[in-house]
């Protein structure tokens, strides 16, 4: 044994030394390996599982906005379909109101200047008249007023209509009553109403008509009763198309009575 270990010189021993080393490395870098496949395995498991919970609360947040935005809408088209049946009953009252104005008195103030009518002698020329007269004396005004006071369907569905346009209708319903009532009223005393000069009337008007829309209306020496009830109709659907998001009109309210004055004045 003694002479194995003499018999072993210097390179051998390196040598010996040298496949130890290989064999040590090769063991270490195998453990590396495996060391670093577990690390590697670890952080994509804990990776994937933060990017599974992150991709689950995307999923759920997006779940509940897409919720949200469609009761938003469902809820949305609701108001709006109310919004459109309120103002359609409105409307329809507008037009049924139009309609029961006593055709004589919306005759007289469209074919006479205010100058005849504020005449002294306008109440005789009238009544004589062998059309006109009998027409206007078979009117009762308590009657022909309670014509226009419609079922008011539409309040049911007042908080879907804006304030101004609940104040425009009562206006015009207002104006047309007012002005019915009055006129007949006075014509059964043998006198004629000159509506221009009711400061009730007036102030009734102001609430929903400016000083500049009043003073050109006056400024209209005929048909000027036309031309107010023309502009509150205007103004409602102004607002109408306001409320409903619509497009409106760039003309303002003395400008679209100019064009209508314009249009009527066009020779035939």
């Amino acid at each position: 044994m003694e002479e194995i270990i003499y018999k072993i010189d210097n390179w051998t021993i390196v040598k010996l030394l040298g496949g130890t080393a290989v064999i040590l490395t090769s063991c270490f870098l195998f453990l590396s390996k495996g060391i670093s496949a577990k690390i590697e395995k670890a952080i994509t498991h804990s990776y994937d599982k933060k990017v599974l919970n992150i991709k689950g609360e995307i999923d759920k947040n997006n779940s509940i906005l897409n919720s949200t935005i469609e009761n938003y809408f469902s809820s949305s088209q609701k108001i709006l379909d109310k919004r459109i049946l309120a103002y359609e009953l409105v409307w329809n009252s507008i037009l049924e109101i139009r309609k029961k104005i006593p055709s004589g008195v919306l005759l007289i103030h469209q074919i006479m200047l205010d100058s005849e009518l504020e005449d002294v002698n306008a109440f005789d020329k009238l009544d004589k008249n062998l059309k006109i007269g009998p027409l206007l004396r078979s009117y009762d005004s308590g009657v022909e007023v309670l014509k226009m006071v419609s079922d008011d369907e539409f309040l049911k569905y007042k908080p879907y209509l804006s304030d101004f346009t609940y104040k425009l209708f009562f206006t015009y319903r207002s104006l047309l009553g007012r002005v019915t009532h009055s006129f007949l009223y006075s014509y059964s005393k043998g006198e004629i109403y000159q509506w221009k000069k009711d400061k009730n009337l007036k102030q009734i008007l102001n609430i929903t008509l400016t000083n500049e829309e009043l003073d050109y209306i006056f400024k209209i020496k005929v048909d000027s009763l036309t031309n107010i009830i023309d502009l509150i109709e205007y103004k409602i659907l102004q607002d109408f198309r306001n409320s409903l998001n619509i497009k409106e009109s760039t003309n303002d309210s003395i400008d679209y009575l100019k064009d209508i004055e314009r249009i009527l004045n066009i020779p035939k």
